[in-house]
């Protein structure tokens, strides 16, 4: 067993290098780069596709074809067949029908391809925002590898279709185009209902908070800490199935608190360096303050709210736009020399969670070692 968790951190990092090494020669801000000029493809946006097309394909496919790789793997299996032969079950109606659909379609349950959809689409929607939203593709891409996001879709993979939806529809938000934005969250809530919190949250962070404002959400939350086993039985009135489960011990991370406070703390050294002033007139401090507030949700999340059931669902909502906020500070600073020296800070920072990541990632609540396929068995999840 220990062989094998050896072999698969080696095709994870392998994974990573590989299409980090082809994300790198994506163009940063390529999605502004014309596609035609003249009647004629240009050659960069063609490259752009080419490496995009070639790290969708891998990342699909080692999601596609795993087999029993994630801590609900065999939970969905049976989930799925309940939703399909019409017993009880507590996804929303948007998996169901889709399970349905697809059962019907292959004459079979065959979760298999139920995964697969799941896979296509939510990898779909994280790289096409990270392109279309990002100032720099390669930066983005490279945190979402490393940070762990891209092989934590190998678990609950409803939530993380919803996640991937949520990071979608910012730029909906920053644009102010509420009913796009509304729409596709409500899309996401078919599947996991958790997103509908981010309608009323990405609204009020596009708002600028004064100092006051942020002291009373900070005195808010303290009270809701103080008074959390009434605000438990507020939540489980929302999520009644994790009522008598071991969800109930919470689901705070001292590994997120600690990543959300290091970008908040990046934030505060280019405030300083650039100047307030300076800052606020930047053409992207809007956006860059939209992502800061987030930052600062995700901080109160983890702590203030560490005691409701998994609390890192909620968390992530906010923390998932570190994947655009870092980028566009790092794209920020003016001097060469800072900005390489951040640069490498980010990489170390990086790659030190991702190694922690992969030696973890065997442990209960995370199950994603070691890395099998249906390929390569003839093992099958089989109900009655």
């Amino acid at each position: 067993m220990a062989l094998d968790r050896a072999c698969s951190i080696v095709f994870y990092l392998i994974i990573a290098a590989v299409t980090c090494l082809m994300a790198s020669q994506v163009t940063a801000g390529g999605a502004k780069i014309p596609i035609f000029v003249n009647g004629e493809r240009t050659r960069q946006s063609f490259w752009n596709r080419l490496f995009l097309t070639g790290i969708f394909a891998i990342l699909f496919l080692c999601a596609a074809l795993r087999f029993d790789v994630g801590n609900d793997y065999q939970q969905y299996t049976q989930t799925a067949h309940e939703a399909y032969v019409g017993g009880y079950v507590v996804t929303e109606v948007g998996f169901n029908w889709l399970v349905r659909f697809v059962y019907t379609l292959f004459g079979g349950e065959y979760y298999e391809a139920v995964f697969a959809i799941f896979s296509f689409v939510t990898i779909w929607l994280f790289l096409k925002a990270l392109y279309r939203q990002s100032v720099n593709f390669t930066h983005s891409f490279f945190l979402f590898m490393t940070l762990g996001l891209y092989f934590q879709t190998y678990n609950t993979m409803r939530y993380y279709f919803a996640l991937a939806l949520a990071l979608f529809a910012m730029r909906y938000v920053l644009e102010k185009d509420y009913l796009k934005f509304v729409f596709w969250i409500l899309i996401a809530a078919l599947f996991h209902k958790s997103v509908l919190l981010v309608i009323p949250v990405y609204w009020l962070a596009t708002l600028e908070w004064k100092r006051r404002y942020i002291a009373c959400g900070v005195a808010l939350s303290g009270l809701c800490f103080l008074g959390r086993n009434l605000v438990l039985k507020a939540a489980l009135m929302l999520y009644p199935s994790y009522r008598n489960t071991v969800y109930l011990e919470g689901g705070g991370s001292i590994g997120s608190a600690l990543r959300i406070l290091m970008v908040l703390a990046f934030y505060m050294w280019l405030a300083h360096s650039m100047g307030q002033e300076r800052l606020k007139a930047h053409h992207a401090y809007r956006e860059l303050r939209f992502y800061m507030q987030l930052q600062l949700l995700a901080l109160a999340s983890c702590t203030f709210f560490s005691f409701l059931p998994v609390v890192t669902r909620i968390t992530y909502y906010f923390s998932v736009a570190q994947l655009l906020m870092i980028p566009l500070m790092l794209g920020m600073i003016e001097e060469e020399q800072p900005r390489r020296r951040m640069r490498m800070i980010v990489f170390v920072v990086c790659i030190v969670n991702f190694g922690l990541f992969l030696l973890q990632a065997h442990e209960a609540g995370v199950a994603l070692l070691p890395y099998k396929s249906w390929l390569f068995t003839a093992e099958r999840y089989i109900y009655k």
